[in-house]
């Protein structure tokens, strides 16, 4: 079984590591390790922070994207330059950090260890439902890895105690088994679909581990957009999540 604390882990020839706000150079609202460019915090010291997080790696480059909430997954090569429009990134290039970038959605790490192919997707609920993750082990396999060798973690995002959802919500969804009843009130297990669709892929149900940290009840460490929505008019950073070949 995979796992990761908080930090960078390095497994094997792989570098991999979940990222809180601590650390960086943002201030205000974007205090301090925000990784996105797209939220409002001034360029520039979100290029430092990145920096940070590419030399954490020492890889040769830090590939984030424009997240739109879609199921689009892309390769990269030695070619791709940072900020496409996608919710997903593959590669087999050693040295290539890809990262993703969460605020409550959860970011997943993928390797293929036997055939040495990594990727990184941006899984809400909306690209989730639209096939973010299975678009991302397709595009692994295209590369040539094996769904059953596909280890996956699911980082830190909200937790169903905090995923308080209204029956328009719940209709958006085929299944049950990731709604619960907590204080007579119908919260969503975001963890838990996203680990149930990778099964339905090929993942064997071993192979998959998930961070049990609730990036909503704990803003002190970690960026979340619903609690940001509730105290300060969801002005935001972004969390980071990186997987890099050495």
């Amino acid at each position: 079984m995979l796992r990761v604390q908080s930090g960078t882990v390095v497994l094997e020839s792989v570098a991999y590591g979940f990222f809180g706000r601590k650390n960086g150079k943002s201030a205000g609202h974007y205090a301090s390790l925000n990784c996105s460019k797209f939220v409002g915090d001034d360029d520039a010291l979100v290029f430092k922070n990145l920096e940070i997080v590419r030399e954490e790696f020492q890889s040769r480059v830090l590939i984030t994207l424009n997240q739109i909430h879609s199921n689009l997954c892309i390769t990269v090569d030695q070619q791709t330059k940072p900020h496409i429009k996608a919710d997903a990134m593959v590669t087999r290039i050693p040295n290539v950090a890809i990262g993703i970038l969460t605020a409550d959605c959860a970011p997943i790490l993928f390797l293929d260890g036997k055939k040495q192919i990594i990727g990184a997707a941006h899984a809400g609920w909306r690209g989730a439902v639209s096939g973010i993750i299975e678009a991302t082990v397709q595009k692994m396999v295209e590369l040539g890895a094996d769904p059953e060798n596909v280890v996956a973690v699911i980082g830190p995002c909200i937790q169903k105690e905090s995923y308080e959802i209204d029956d328009a919500f719940k209709a958006n969804f085929s299944e049950d088994n990731c709604f619960h009843s907590i204080n007579h009130r119908t919260h969503f297990d975001l963890p838990k679909y996203c680990r149930n669709r990778l099964i339905k892929f090929g993942l064997a149900a071993d192979n998959i581990d998930a961070i049990a940290i609730d990036t909503y009840a704990d803003p002190e460490n970690y960026f979340s957009y619903r609690f940001a929505t509730k105290n300060t008019a969801g002005i935001c950073g972004r969390n980071v999540s990186v997987i890099c070949l050495k």
